[in-house]
């Protein structure tokens, strides 16, 4: 799988995702005012639907052609740390367990059970380290996604997990 690029420039960037679907890079221009807007929250996440322009016509389990949607995360150094490839509203169960690392045969993924506001953060409830993780869990990123997307490391996301549940905000939901 290539590697995502990302161009810098003034008031946006040309970022190149590597979808799963299409087989292919796709271009997107994303302002960086969008960006910076969706970091307030804890990160931002591009949601781009598209179809394949060229797929496959000699082979019939090729569906590229039909629309599908990525997400791509993107830092607040611009740079993409995730992308995931799906078909629908949301990734099914079988797209979230495909790139993952599985522990003891589990796929981990953390769930947000209770909405929380930016002015958590200001008011010393959460860290915006914890902040800008809860926006990542949104039931489609296992524990690993979790930690490659927000670049912590698997065991800091655990043991922020752990706390996060114990402050009945998250919910660590396992499937086989």
């Amino acid at each position: 799988m290539p590697e995502n690029k990302v161009k810098k420039y003034f008031s946006l960037i040309e970022a190149w995702a590597w979808c799963d679907i299409c087989e292919e890079m796709v271009a997107l221009n994303i302002g960086k005012k969008e960006i910076i807007d969706g970091l307030k929250m804890g990160i931002y996440a591009k949601e781009f639907k598209h179809s394949n322009p060229a797929p496959n016509p000699e082979d019939p389990d090729d569906i590229s052609g039909n629309e599908h949607t990525i997400y791509i995360y993107i830092n607040d150094n611009y740079d993409v740390t995730g992308v995931k490839s799906f078909f629908g509203e949301s990734p099914t169960t079988e797209e979230i367990g495909a790139e993952t690392i599985e522990v003891g045969g589990e796929i981990r993924i953390p769930v947000v059970v209770k909405d929380i506001p930016p002015m958590a953060v200001q008011f010393g409830m959460l860290t915006k380290e914890q902040f800008k993780v809860l926006k990542i869990c949104d039931g489609m990123n296992t524990l690993e996604q979790v930690a490659e997307i927000a670049q912590i490391s698997l065991e800091e996301i655990e043991k922020m997990m752990e706390e996060l549940r114990k402050k009945g905000l998250v919910q660590v939901i396992k499937r086989i």
